[in-house]
């Protein structure tokens, strides 16, 4: 019975020691938005998996938001590690400047037309470097028509 309580908490210990969950490999991506021909700030870029790990085997999907001048750099895990390798779709939401200090905005300037329902966007992230070809986005001026029914079921 000594023997039992040592190899009891030995078991224990080592169960504890170390992260048996790998995390899925990353690889840099950077891209750009432009609207109107110029650079667009504070929009928000999503990475929706198509053909890429989703989550549960990450802890959420890619995401992004474009600088000064347009630039963004995607993260995963933390602070711009990438994602991981496969086909994604692009939604993009850049919501309207806050009117006050204490208001956030739920307006998108974009009008809706990229949300995963009307985006046609699309990239592969592969095992090397990524840097996606600027997207250059034009000016709408009404939101996309309303859906009827389910989107590839109707």
């Amino acid at each position: 019975m000594k023997f039992v309580r040592p190899l009891f908490l030995s078991v224990l210990i080592l169960a504890g020691c170390g992260n048996t969950e790998e995390k899925v490999k990353t690889y840099p991506v950077t891209g750009q938005i432009n609207y109107d021909s110029k650079p667009a700030a504070g929009v928000q870029v999503f990475l929706v998996p198509t053909s890429a790990p989703m989550v549960p085997e990450i802890p959420m999907n890619p995401h992004a938001l474009t600088g000064p001048d347009g630039r963004f750099t995607v993260q995963t895990y933390g602070e711009k590690d990438g994602a991981a390798e496969g086909g994604y779709q692009v939604v993009l939401l850049w919501p309207a400047e806050p009117k006050s200090e204490d208001e956030e905005s739920q307006e998108d300037r974009l009008l809706g037309w990229y949300t995963a329902v009307y985006s046609t966007l699309t990239v592969q992230i592969k095992p090397t470097e990524n840097n996606i070809p600027a997207y250059n986005l034009p000016v709408k001026k009404v939101k996309p028509a309303a859906m009827k029914g389910i989107p590839g079921k109707n």
